[in-house]
């Protein structure tokens, strides 16, 4: 972004919600109204809504339901570049593009951003509702580039810098779902899947795909009837104190600045409510009801059987649906 469009747009946000000539713009920022006029319209091209009166001049409206590069870029960390950071306003899914991306020698930190997904999926290729007013964003990660002691550690890792990212910016305190839900006040507000791409001859790991779906200010309205009781969202529309390009900013940063930690299932085991708790174990084979007690070295979830006998459940064959505390 150039330093006349950055500066404008530092000046409207600070004063979102109040309408200032270009006049005044120009005269507070030192610059030409005509300089003014060129990168509001600028803005607007880029996605920002801009609203103007006549008597009245400029006022950016909505500024946090805008996804936009160049909102992102300036809360971004120097390790993080915003030039591999692609935004659609739709999507089939973020993930199946950011594989396809991956395939063709995409690099470490690419990210790929939807405004809405048509065929977003989650586990086990269920279908992950995606109405607008989310975020929906894929992170392409190579193992040569990252310090990783355990791959299936990444999405426990992802899973917590979502939760410190949502704790830092927003002050709300996420609890964590085995293995990939974020839940707010018993409501489902974000869902988290890893895939991976490895070499047919060799085996060898290519790449990861981390996909992140939040509900931001979701209407749930617009959700299936059979995921309203259950779906929350960060804000209700026009009430949100923090803008999408901050949150995506502060992921991506945790994400790609970070390595996975030694104490990262501490991390994840302390945001987990559900440890404690009987849950029912839904599997190919029937379901049952064990205890959730513990998550091991590799984020498996240890439970305990009614004849006190413990089983390791693995993410890919099981989920888990907690039935009383």
């Amino acid at each position: 972004m150039t330093d006349t469009k950055s500066l404008v747009l530092n000046y409207l946000e600070d004063n979102s919600g109040r309408f200032s000539s270009g006049e005044v713009i120009a005269k507070e920022l030192k610059l030409s109204r005509n300089s003014v006029w060129k990168a509001i319209e600028s803005l607007r091209r880029e996605g920002y809504i801009i609203n103007a009166s006549p008597r009245r001049g400029y006022s950016l409206s909505a500024p946090a339901d805008n996804i936009t590069l160049s909102g992102i870029a300036k809360y971004l960390s120097p390790g993080v570049d915003s030039e591999l950071i692609t935004i659609y306003d739709e999507l089939e899914s973020t993930n199946k593009t950011a594989r396809s991306m991956a395939s063709f020698d995409a690099p470490h930190g690419s990210v790929i951003i939807s405004k809405t997904q048509t065929g977003g999926t989650g586990r086990k290729k269920r279908h992950f509702s995606s109405p607008k007013g989310g975020i929906y964003m894929s992170i392409i990660l190579r193992p040569e580039r990252m310090n990783v002691f355990d791959y299936s550690l990444i999405t426990p890792f992802a899973g917590v810098c979502v939760c410190k990212a949502l704790e830092s910016a927003i002050g709300v305190f996420p609890s964590i779902k085995w293995l990939n839900d974020l839940y707010i006040d018993d409501k489902k507000i974000c869902g988290i899947l890893s895939e991976a791409g490895t070499d047919f001859d060799t085996g060898e790991l290519q790449y990861i795909v981390i996909g992140i779906g939040i509900n931001f200010n979701s209407d749930i309205n617009e959700f299936p009837p059979d995921l309203r009781k259950t779906a929350g969202s960060l804000f209700e529309k026009g009430g949100e104190t923090i803008s999408k390009d901050r949150l995506i900013a502060d992921i991506l940063n945790n994400i790609l600045t970070n390595d996975v930690p030694d104490c990262i299932v501490e991390e994840y085991k302390s945001r987990m409510k559900m440890l404690g708790s009987t849950i029912r174990v839904i599997t190919t084979d029937g379901n049952y009801e064990a205890k959730a007690i513990d998550v091991n070295e590799k984020g498996k979830l240890i439970v305990e059987l009614p004849d006190k006998t413990t089983k390791i459940l693995s993410s890919e064959d099981v989920s888990t649906k907690s039935i009383k505390p």
